[in-house]
């Protein structure tokens, strides 16, 4: 484990593959066509222009990290490990934020593989070079807990929290970590620790996000309509919209939805949140739109979620064929979704 540990954190020697002029600056240029398609989800495309740049070369930090990403959204967890791990081998020694971001998709393809404890020793190896890293924490923890190592997980999970006890989205996360492997109780003790700390800086934002995990919709409600009145964003809508929706005030969420989206912003998570309430309205075709619409926003970084819930729209609308076909692509993409295969399954006895 020592030796796993060095080569992915301690000095690497490698002879690299220096380019020069015009072919430098042309597999740079492929490789940022590959980011953006990463970013967009259209990992196919991405491996087109990655597969360019590595015909002018294949060396480099940078290419063998964007392969790993491209690897990791179509779901090819083992290809991604090799391209991480491949990725850290052009370290020159001193680690940079670069190094560690590698070190942390790492482990998040080793956590997908089911190699928890590969998984788990990246974050052990970051922690003994940034001791104060409460991401690796909290992550190592998660790791952990899925590797049936609960005390050691609520022991990581203390130490994220310690280094920053004013920051609220840690106690949720851990909540939900807990609740998601069974520990639900253990976990609204964490949420209901925040409440009762009566901490003056806890903002409305804040306490109405901790109440709607709580089940508390009621005073949800009542909070982040004061975060509402203070300062309208993204994250405030989204919650204060699900809380009505939890109080059965379906159609006020959508009013919310719908005035921020004509005067704020056009938010994918938005669109699609108002598409799930026009779903369950029984309005499927303006479900339809909202997903659609979401599809084309800017910086929209759920297509995977969109494209599924878009095939649930035509399935609702009667349009099996269509369904089928796009959820034949979207498996070519997402072939480990499970709901999805099951979904598939049965479309082909309608379609």
């Amino acid at each position: 484990m020592k030796k796993f540990i060095s080569r992915l954190l301690v000095t690497v020697t490698a002879t690299m593959f220096v380019l020069t002029g015009c072919g430098k600056d042309e597999q740079i240029e492929y490789i940022n066509k590959g980011i953006k398609e990463i970013e967009a989800t259209n990992y196919a495309t991405a491996l087109e222009h990655l597969n360019a740049a590595s015909e002018i070369s294949s060396e480099g930090m940078a290419l063998y990290r964007a392969y790993g990403l491209a690897y990791m959204g179509m779901s090819e967890y083992e290809k991604a490990v090799e391209a991480f791990e491949h990725a850290l081998t052009y370290s020159s020694g001193e680690l940079t934020d670069y190094e560690y971001d590698i070190n942390y998709y790492l482990a998040t393809a080793y956590y997908k593989c089911g190699m928890y404890k590969e998984a788990e020793a990246v974050y052990s190896a970051i922690l003994a070079l940034k001791p104060k890293e409460r991401d690796a924490y909290y992550l190592r923890g998660v790791v952990e807990l899925t590797n049936g190592e609960h005390d050691a997980a609520v022991e990581d999970f203390e130490k994220a929290i310690s280094l920053d006890r004013n920051d609220y989205s840690i106690y949720i996360n851990i909540y939900t970590t807990l609740a998601e492997y069974g520990y639900e109780e253990e976990g609204i003790q964490y949420l209901n620790s925040v409440m009762a700390s009566e901490n003056s800086g806890m903002s409305n934002f804040d306490k109405g996000r901790v109440c709607y995990y709580l089940g508390d919709y009621a005073n949800a409600c009542i909070y982040l309509e004061a975060a509402y009145k203070g300062s309208v964003n993204e994250e405030v809508i989204l919650f204060l919209g699900r809380s009505y929706e939890a109080e059965g005030n379906l159609n006020y969420a959508i009013t919310l939805y719908t005035k921020f989206l004509m005067e704020k912003s056009q938010s994918a998570m938005v669109y699609n949140q108002l598409g799930l309430c026009k779903l369950e309205q029984g309005n499927y075709k303006e479900a339809l739109e909202a997903f659609q619409t979401a599809m084309m926003s800017e910086n929209n970084n759920m297509m995977q979620t969109l494209k599924y819930n878009e095939i649930v729209a035509y399935e609702y609308l009667g349009e099996y064929t269509k369904a089928l076909i796009l959820m034949e692509s979207y498996l070519t993409s997402y072939p480990d979704d499970v709901n999805a295969q099951r979904e598939y399954e049965f479309l082909k006895t309608r379609a």
